[in-house]
């Protein structure tokens, strides 16, 4: 089984950055809290275009992907124009609302995070046909985890070949949250009709990876 995570960037000039987690099923843990799969292999890289990502997951066939991107827009609107008629819909989802117990996220209108938004958004209706796609929050993610130094964190748990950029370090944090969601210790923020969030459900979920 292979689980990607994708730091997605606002730009297609800018690096994207991807992770690859291989897992195997694990015989005889059918029951919820303990751990159905396991990890044994992890690889990443970085790409730009649309079209590597696009080829990349094609070549692949992941059974999930976990993109660090808003995957939908807030109820109501058909894109983030302040000067369109759907503008009444609002800055925020729902998962957004929520996700700020954490601490706050910048609303979709924003400059950056419209860019970012209409790139997932587009992604998202290229392969959610094919594919599972799961939306995440690297950094709340890794305030859930207790994470600091996210290289040396994450070195904890896993050995990397190569230095990793700190867009690979956010894949890797949304494929792992992809390796807690499949294992049932996940946290699903949002509604189903909007669009939602997916985030590790405590820091125990790392004992699945002892």
């Amino acid at each position: 089984m292979k689980i990607i995570g994708i730091d997605l960037a606002g730009r297609v000039d800018n690096p994207t950055g991807i992770c690859v987690l291989y897992a195997d099923n694990i015989d005889g843990k059918s029951t919820t809290r303990e751990v159905k799969l396991k990890i044994n292999e992890i690889n990443f890289n970085t790409i730009y275009s649309d079209e590597e990502l696009v080829k990349q997951t094609n070549d692949l066939k992941p059974s999930l992907m976990v993109i660090d991107a808003p995957l939908s827009l807030p109820k109501g609107r058909c894109c983030l124009e302040k000067d369109c008629e759907c503008a009444v819909g609002g800055h925020f989802r729902q998962s957004e609302r929520e996700i700020r117990r954490y601490g706050p996220v910048l609303p979709l209108t924003f400059k950056g995070m419209k860019m970012l938004t209409m790139r997932g958004v587009a992604l998202n209706r290229v392969l959610s046909g094919e594919y599972q796609l799961k939306e995440t929050h690297p950094r709340t993610a890794q305030k859930i985890l207790g994470f600091e130094n996210l290289k040396k964190d994450l070195g904890n748990y896993f050995q990397f070949n190569t230095d990793p950029t700190e867009h690979e370090l956010d894949a890797v944090l949304a494929a792992l949250t992809g390796f807690f969601y499949l294992n049932d210790c996940y946290l699903e923020l949002g509604n189903a009709d909007e669009g939602t969030i997916i985030l590790h459900e405590s820091k125990k979920c790392l004992k699945m990876l002892i």
